[in-house]
């Protein structure tokens, strides 16, 4: 699986090192606290690197933000890309610098063998991204199986996307920050949570998501204060066994009881744990021209003085 990782990555010219640490199981973890902290600086002090790229998601980076050296990082100017708990560093990485980084595919999303082609169109995309806008699209297809546990890792039990949909209308350019939901509600109250005055806040969940557990956590959220600072909402698109156990009217009725009408709101969005996942800037620009008869989505990054 590896192998295929390594095939898909080089395909766009890149070439990978892959930390020892990423094979550690300390507890469930790779690795303590110091291991994982110490890869991660050694990545941003080395020369040979240009982009730091997340194998996986998890549960614990936020068991890194005291140790990271976000500064080094923005004064490098190297990429940071994952989803899912990499979330807690993408956020954490514009509260102290104001930088751009990447929610988008890890390592081991390049080692599909089914790699979707929007999946790697969005990553290239992005990271060429300036400050002219470029235009997301609606992926057909969808999926979200577990591939990696299945004997030759397929076949993918693909399905027709849900349509990015529109609650709440309205027009917003502004810089986006969030991410999971998970992650992002645990930076709460430390120093690495972002502002989210007038931001464009992204909310996805994990794979087998309970609709209590989501209301939860957007109550959350709520009784924070955070949906009357925001300016725009984008709800990610849900795997298919959380959608199952969702009501058909259940994110309608959610964003009508949590969230201002005058925010607007779009759902479905293909940046989550289902794929294809399209790779967004964080701390960039997101551009929404929502209505109930069509939809518009637009990113790109601050000019570079």
């Amino acid at each position: 699986m590896i192998d295929v990782g390594l095939k898909n990555l080089s395909n766009l010219g890149y070439v990978v090192s892959i930390n020892d640490e990423s094979f550690f199981d300390t507890e469930n973890i790779a690795g303590t606290t110091a291991q994982r902290a110490s890869s991660i600086n050694r990545a941003i002090l080395s020369e040979n690197t240009d982009i730091i790229m997340a194998v996986f998601g998890g549960y614990n980076c936020n068991d890194l933000l005291e140790h990271i050296d976000f500064i080094e990082l923005h004064r490098t100017n190297k990429v940071l890309i994952g989803y899912s708990d990499i979330t807690a560093l993408l956020n954490a990485y514009y509260a102290v610098t104001g930088g751009v980084s990447f929610h988008g595919p890890g390592f081991g999303t390049f080692c599909n063998p089914s790699l979707p082609a929007e999946t790697v169109n969005g990553f290239t995309k992005a990271l060429r991204l300036t400050n002219i806008e470029e235009r997301l699209i609606q992926p057909q297809m969808t999926a979200s199986d577990l591939w990696f546990l299945k004997s030759g890792f397929g076949p993918r039990e693909w399905k027709s996307h849900p349509e990015w949909r529109t609650i709440n209308e309205g027009e917003i350019k502004g810089i986006l920050i969030g991410g999971n939901i998970e992650s992002l509600v645990n930076l709460i109250g430390t120093k690495y949570c972002p502002d989210f005055d007038n931001k464009i806040l992204l909310l996805e969940s994990g794979f087998n998501t309970d609709p209590s557990q989501f209301r939860m956590w957007v109550s959350h959220l709520k009784a924070c204060g955070i949906f009357d600072k925001i300016s725009g909402l984008l709800i990610g698109n849900f795997t298919e066994c959380s959608r199952k156990r969702f009501s058909p009217s259940y994110l309608d009725n959610l964003i009508s009881e949590f969230v201002p009408e005058i925010v607007p709101t779009l759902v479905n969005f293909s940046s989550s744990h289902t794929d294809p996942i399209l790779t967004l800037p964080i701390g960039g620009f997101i551009h929404m021209k929502l209505s109930n008869k069509q939809n518009e989505i637009c990113m790109s990054v601050p000019e570079i003085p």
